[in-house]
């Protein structure tokens, strides 16, 4: 293969990679005819087991909310997490809701998981000083690791499959006089480490969808 082709395949599936988003979003929907305006103060709830989870992901929730000048209640500073599932959910939400003066309440919780698996293809690693392709020498001398594919030969380093665990979440907004559903999206994470790795970069691309939606332009 010609190195400077070689150059361009490696470049292109390196930033591949680093372009891929944890979090992607597979479908949104919005209530157009929705009347109500920009949310005042927001109950935010997400339907987690793990308290540290829980209590990370709705505080991130509300510091964005609170950014853009809404007020944002966590719901574990008012709700206990068994308070959130049952027949005791609708109860226990609707009275925090009255109590804290709100006006709207966004929710999270799962929709399902899924594993998939990766065969990750062995591959040869070569040293030198640099891979000059051409007559100007470009890469000479700043490159000095390089990945090679020759032909016959056998990998330097050997195959292996691994396992990519993928967790499904849908966040939807509600307005609590109508008790209507505003704003709604599916979204998948790749989950690499802990879930609390993970909430940041979730939470700020559900609110790069949500200020897209009409009330918040």
């Amino acid at each position: 293969m010609n190195r400077s082709v070689l150059v361009t395949i490696l470049l292109c599936v390196l930033l591949v990679c680093i372009g891929c988003a944890a979090t992607q979003v597979k479908q949104y929907t919005f209530d157009e005819t929705y009347q109500g305006g920009q949310p005042k103060n927001v109950l935010v709830i997400a339907v987690v087991r793990q308290p540290t989870t829980r209590r990370m992901m709705e505080s991130e929730f509300a510091k964005q909310f609170k950014k853009k000048g809404i007020d944002a209640v966590e719901s574990f500073r008012a709700l206990t997490t068994d308070t959130l599932v049952g027949d005791a959910a609708r109860e226990g939400i609707a009275s925090a809701v009255k109590e804290q003066g709100i006006d709207t309440v966004l929710t999270v919780r799962s929709a399902g998981g899924r594993t998939e698996e990766r065969n990750i293809p062995g591959m040869t690693i070569t040293t030198g000083g640099g891979m000059p392709y051409a007559s100007s020498g470009a890469w000479g001398g700043y490159t000095t690791v390089m990945a090679s594919f020759p032909e016959p030969s056998a990998p330097t380093t050997q195959g292996y499959s691994a396992e990519e665990k993928f967790l499904s979440l849908e966040t939807q907004l509600y307005d609590v006089r109508t008790e209507k559903l505003i704003w709604s999206a599916l979204s998948e994470t790749r989950i690499s480490g802990p879930p609390q790795e993970e909430i940041n970069a979730f939470v700020s691309l559900m609110f790069k969808e949500l200020f897209k939606a009409k009330p918040f332009r």
